[in-house]
């Protein structure tokens, strides 16, 4: 698999809000459809702990938005997302950025369950597989990959651990507090209904 280069050390801060809202506001087909397997599913398997639609928006889009832009997330990337749980923010960049390929890490079998619905009825078996198991259990099958991703699983600078041998390089997503220093590409933004702090950086990893 081919590595990709993730930019120069930079930090860019940006709100972000008006382009957040606009594009929230504007759903593609895919990402309405996608929006819409959650809240079915959710009614009967509390998959998100929330239901209230605003709120909804926010945990679904608002990162994939800030990762669809090709100087986070490179052309061609193939990423794995560990602790995928409803597939947030991983299904909704794939939508956007057609040239991505993913794997999603999940233990629990009604969100790989649900996972695995999604994929299919939104046609993306070609781009998108899912492994029920926690990272820590056996060695990931198509490791290393190029990009790797976890939001709301571990604190950051476990994460930043965790992710060695998985990729050259890991993002780590924070709300309402700061990112680890040595970030070489960073990006801060409120989000459009809540006006909750985020940010984001990608981490050189060493490779083992």
């Amino acid at each position: 698999m081919g590595k990709r280069e993730f930019g120069e050390s930079t930090a860019l801060e940006a709100d972000g809000k008006p382009r957040l809202s606009r594009r929230l506001a504007h759903l593609s087909i895919g990402w309405t459809r996608y929006g819409e397997l959650v809240r079915t599913w959710n009614a009967r398997l509390n998959l998100t702990g929330t239901q209230e639609p605003n709120a909804l928006a926010e945990i679904l889009f608002a990162d994939a938005v800030v990762l669809a832009e090709k100087d986070v997330v490179p052309e061609g990337v193939c990423f794995v997302d560990v602790g995928a749980g409803v597939g947030a923010p991983a299904i909704p960049l794939l939508l956007e950025r057609q040239d991505l390929s993913a794997t999603l890490v999940e233990p629990r079998r009604n969100r790989v369950a649900f996972l695995r619905t999604v994929i299919g009825t939104l046609g993306l078996m070609d781009r998108c597989r899912v492994l029920e198991q926690r990272l820590e259990a056996a060695p990931l099958d198509g490791a290393p990959f190029d990009l790797a991703l976890s939001r709301a699983t571990f604190a950051p600078e476990e994460w930043l651990r965790r992710a060695v041998g998985l990729a050259p390089a890991a993002v780590v997503m924070v709300a309402g507090q700061p990112l680890p220093p040595g970030a070489r590409l960073e990006r801060s933004y409120r989000l459009p209904f809540s006006d909750a702090p985020r940010a984001l950086g990608v981490y050189p990893l060493p490779r083992t």
